[in-house]
């Protein structure tokens, strides 16, 4: 039940984008082709990824939408953050596309890429986006969502980190030099993502990426609670 939830929502967006255009048109111009994917992202074993390729003839726009689905019938876990993140990365993207009115297609892809849970009532999802707008260079981003499924609550910087000014040197000189420069109110808006054993933060740059990695371990002493982050 849960996973045609899941793909049910992620159509309804789809359908959604396109339905004033489509209304007055005697042939339906967006088409979405169902999928699964199997590559080497790290993925809870309990889930897997599908979603649907998009062809949308209206927007000249192509590509897909993945969201991760539950091996298992009575998984009660919510992972409508996670796709409602994914449905409005895709509607903003149509927007920009709309806005532009340039010749030429438009390819958008946006999958988890990194999703993985602890202690029994938080997961972190690292949302991946791929884009290439008509005409211009392909680029990749990252957001993330952490979210605390038992107290239904997305997670930030001071939920996790007792990081204050007084600690701060201490703690961000356990990343690479190149992230000691941000100060500890430009570094709380970074996007960051728990993986399996570290955490990382995700700097995004002209086109790049740049991930600071530091392990669970290392980073124990500065959590507000030094017994999170266990592996499941």
């Amino acid at each position: 039940m849960k996973n045609k939830l899941s793909l049910f929502l992620i159509l309804s967006v789809l359908l959604s984008i396109t339905f004033i255009q489509c209304q007055k048109k005697e042939e339906k111009k967006l088409k979405t082709t169902k999928y699964e994917v199997k590559e080497n992202y790290v993925i809870s074993s309990v889930y897997t990824i599908s979603g649907y390729h998009i062809k949308d003839t209206i927007n000249n726009i192509y590509g897909a939408l993945l969201v991760p689905i539950s091996k298992l019938e009575d998984n009660n876990i919510d992972i409508k953050p996670i796709t409602s993140n994914i449905g409005i990365q895709m509607q903003e993207f149509v927007d920009k596309v709309k806005q532009r009115k340039s010749e030429g297609e438009n390819f958008i892809e946006i999958r988890p890429a990194y999703f993985v849970f602890h202690d029994n009532e938080i997961y972190s999802c690292l949302i991946k986006k791929t884009i290439c707008l008509a005409n211009e260079d392909t680029t990749k981003t990252y957001n993330t969502i952490i979210f605390n499924y038992i107290k239904n609550k997305l997670l930030g910087f001071d939920d996790i980190f007792n990081v204050n000014e007084s600690n701060y040197s201490q703690f961000v000189q356990l990343f690479d030099k190149n992230i000691s420069s941000l100060e500890l109110k430009s570094l709380k808006q970074v996007d960051f993502n728990i993986e399996t054993d570290s955490i990382s933060f995700n700097i995004q740059g002209n086109n790049t990426i740049n991930r600071y990695k530091q392990s669970i371990e290392n980073l124990r002493p500065y959590f507000n609670n030094n017994k999170q982050f266990t592996k499941e």
